[in-house]
């Protein structure tokens, strides 16, 4: 049993403090995307996209203190409103929630936008 017991702590442990590579056999850091530097190979980090419309239909309760920092690239800001969480959204771009905004209610905030036309 202690065998056992042994084999079961040994084999899980790198679990424990598993790193995630792409492209990688020994990541640097948490998530490690590495390019395939091929040229016909498309490189690069798709964030979720959303217009400002089907953000407005999630409301203002969903995102909260355990979203803060996640990250949305808005890619129409005609539909939808602008209210609460939303107040910040003016045009398309790459969006940051920050969960410690507006008394702790949340916006979310440019990192990279276009201005509206």
């Amino acid at each position: 049993m202690k065998k056992l017991m042994g084999l079961i702590l040994i084999g899980t442990s790198p679990i424990a403090f598993a790193q995630v590579g792409i492209n990688t056999k020994n990541p640097k850091a948490t998530l490690d995307i590495t390019a395939k530097k091929d040229a016909l190979v498309i490189e690069g980090l798709l964030p979720p996209r959303l217009t400002l419309a089907e953000l407005t239909e999630k409301g203002n309760a969903l995102y909260g203190a355990e979203q803060d920092g996640a990250i949305i690239y808005i890619t129409d800001a005609s539909g939808g409103d602008k209210q609460s969480q939303r107040e910040y959204i003016d045009g398309k771009g790459l969006y940051i929630f920050d969960a410690e905004a507006a008394n702790k209610e949340g916006r979310w905030m440019c990192v990279y936008c276009y201005a509206p036309i």
